[in-house]
């Protein structure tokens, strides 16, 4: 192929094993495990992490809520911390943001980070407005049921039982 017939040679783009290297600060094509920013499991984080990881996700929340005015109490309460999937749905989005700035992301990843701040913070106002906290915590009312494991299991045996006479009615 000349560079006539070759479009990349006449762009100013440098070629894919470049722009692959540009995405790592050594130089590389391929990122070092320490620049791949990773998830957050928050029910996974060990005792000895989860002072430090709470620090880190409230610092980032307190700038969340800094850098845009929608995010108010109508969308994370003062009492965010108080409220499970508040806290795993905010881990979430902070990861999200890491990811879609870094070195590595491309030049559209903060589009898409826009687009999970949008759905995440509609969950979070419909969370927020189910929650029932306004300036004060308020605990839920009901707190969760144990699962009657004896009533699930009846309802797995009549759902197996329910395929299986399907399975076998169209074998018919």
């Amino acid at each position: 192929m000349d560079e006539h017939s070759d479009p990349a040679a006449h762009s100013s783009f440098p070629p894919l094993d470049g722009m692959k290297a540009l995405y790592s600060s050594n130089g590389s094509a391929e990122p070092t495990d320490d620049e791949i920013p990773a998830a957050t499991h928050w029910s996974s984080i060990p005792v000895s992490d989860a002072k430090d990881e709470w620090a880190e996700l409230r610092a980032w929340v307190l700038e969340l809520k800094a850098r845009f005015d929608s995010v108010d109490h109508h969308v994370v309460p003062n009492c965010w911390w108080r409220h499970n999937e508040h806290v795993e749905a905010l881990a979430a989005l902070r990861d999200h943001e890491r990811a879609s700035f870094s070195d590595m992301a491309p030049s559209t990843a903060p589009v898409d980070w826009f687009r999970a701040f949008r759905d995440i913070t509609a969950l979070l106002r419909a969370w927020t407005g189910l929650s029932g906290c306004a300036g004060t915590h308020t605990s839920p009312p009901t707190p969760h049921l144990p699962d009657d494991d004896e009533d699930f299991v009846e309802h797995v045996k009549a759902d197996v039982e329910a395929r299986s006479a399907s399975a076998a009615a169209k074998a018919v």
